[in-house]
C-alpha cells in the first residue's frame, strides 16, 4: 500500500475523547467479504491522556478482553508511533461494550476503528475518507477485509471491494441504500461456539464450481438489487454457495434450523453473520413502539422467539436481541475539548 498522507489538526490535539462505534453484520449471505451492515449496538470507548497506562471495560466479552495488551489498545498505538511518527503517551481507557462478543457481530472490528480513531485524534491528524479511502484502508488491512470495517466506519449498508495494483492494494465502499422500517433479529449461543477466523476461513474452499460462482453473483446482485428498491420479497432467493454451509456443517448446527424458523415465522431473510454463529434475520413492517402496533406488525417478536426454539432443539442455548439498522458509523459521543469537524464522522 502507497504510504498515507495525514491532515494535520489545527491546535492542540485534544487530551480527552469519547466515541461510539456500532456493531456489524457482514457477509449478508451471497455478499461474502463484499457487504456489511451497521447495527444500532455500540460500543462506547473514553481515551484520556494519563499519568499512567490503565484499562477499564465492561459488559459484554469482559472476562475475554486483556486488559494490558488488546486490539483497541493496540490500533491506538499503531495511530501513534506507525502514522504520527510519536509515541504513544500512558492512557486511560474505558470501555463499555454492548456489542456480542466473538460471535460475527464485529466486535473486533469495532475494537480496531474505535482504537485507532481515538489514537489519530489524540496524536492530532485525521485521515481523507471520500475518494482515496485512507481510514478504510487502514483498518481493512488491520481487519483483513472490507465488509466489517466499511459500516464501522460509516455506518448503514456498505459494499466494500479491494483494489489490487501490483504490490499497491486501496479499498474503496458504497452505501446501499438502507429499507425503512427494517428490524434485525439476532440469535446469538450463550457459549462461545466461533473457532479462530483461520479455521472459520479454512473450512471455506479455495475453488469452486462455475455453478457455485454464476449462483453467487446473481444473488448477491439481487440482495443489492431488493435493498435499493425495498423489495424484500425478493431476498427469499438470495442464498449461498460459497461460505455458509461449509460453516455451519463443521461448527454451528442451529444455524439451518434457526434460520429455517425465522423464515417461516415472518422474517424477509436470515443467514450467518459475518463468520457466525450468530444468525441474522431482517424483519420489515415495524414501526414505532411495540405497544402501539397492531398485531399483524408485531412479527419481530414471532421471530426472535421461533430462533431462540430452534436453536435449543439443535442442542444450543442462546439469546435473541432485536435492533435496527445504524446509519451512525464511528462518531463523537462527547466532545471534551475543541475538535474539529472530521469527515468520517456521521457519513
Amino acid at each position: 500500500m502507497s504510504a498515507t498522507p495525514l491532515h494535520t489538526l489545527s491546535g492542540n490535539p485534544p487530551t480527552k475523547v469519547s466515541l461510539r462505534v456500532p456493531a456489524t453484520t457482514a457477509n449478508l449471505g451471497p455478499g461474502y467479504d463484499t457487504l456489511g451492515m451497521a447495527m444500532s449496538i455500540f460500543m462506547d470507548l473514553t481515551v484520556e491522556v494519563a499519568d499512567t497506562y490503565s484499562f477499564e471495560v465492561e459488559g459484554e466479552g469482559k472476562e475475554h478482553i486483556a486488559t494490558d495488551n488488546n486490539l483497541l489498545t493496540d490500533t491506538c498505538r499503531i495511530a501513534f508511533e506507525k502514522y504520527a511518527k510519536k509515541p504513544m503517551p500512558p492512557l486511560h481507557f474505558s470501555m463499555r461494550n454492548n456489542i456480542p462478543f466473538g460471535c460475527g457481530c464485529g466486535s473486533s472490528s469495532a475494537a480496531a476503528v474505535a482504537g485507532f480513531v481515538a489514537g489519530m485524534l489524540l496524536a492530532g491528524f485525521t485521515m481523507e475518507t471520500r475518494g482515496q479511502e485512507e481510514l478504510l484502508a487502514v483498518i481493512a488491512k488491520i481487519e483483513g477485509h472490507p465488509d466489517n470495517a466499511a459500516p464501522a466506519i460509516y455506518g448503514g449498508i456498505q459494499l466494500g471491494c479491494k483494489r489490487e495494483s501490483g504490490d499497491d492494494v486501496s479499498f474503496v465502499t458504497s452505501r446501499v441504500p438502507t429499507p425503512p422500517n427494517l428490524s434485525i433479529v439476532l440469535f446469538t449461543p450463550k457459549k462461545l461456539m466461533k473457532a479462530s477466523t483461520e479455521v472459520t476461513r479454512n473450512l471455506v474452499p479455495q475453488t469452486t464450481a462455475l455453478s457455485n460462482a454464476i449462483h453467487n453473483i446473481s444473488r448477491s446482485s439481487l440482495l443489492v438489487l431488493a435493498l435499493c428498491s425495498n423489495k424484500l420479497e425478493l431476498l427469499k432467493d438470495c442464498s449461498d454457495r460459497l461460505h455458509e454451509n461449509y460453516r455451519a456443517d463443521q461448527l454451528y448446527p442451529h444455524y439451518r434450523p434457526c434460520a429455517k424458523a425465522a423464515m417461516e415465522h415472518g422474517a424477509e431473510y436470515a443467514f450467518l453473520s459475518g463468520a457466525g454463529p450468530t444468525v441474522c434475520a431482517f424483519v420489515s413492517g415495524r414501526r414505532g413502539d411495540i405497544l402501539t402496533q397492531p398485531e399483524g406488525e408485531r412479527r419481530v417478536e414471532q421471530v426472535a422467539q421461533a430462533m431462540l426454539d430452534a436453536a435449543r432443539a439443535a442442542g444450543v442455548e442462546g439469546r435473541a436481541i432485536i435492533t435496527q439498522p445504524s446509519d451512525l458509523g464511528v462518531h463523537l459521543s462527547g466532545v471534551h475539548s475543541s475538535l474539529p469537524n472530521v469527515s468520517y464522522v456521521n457519513i
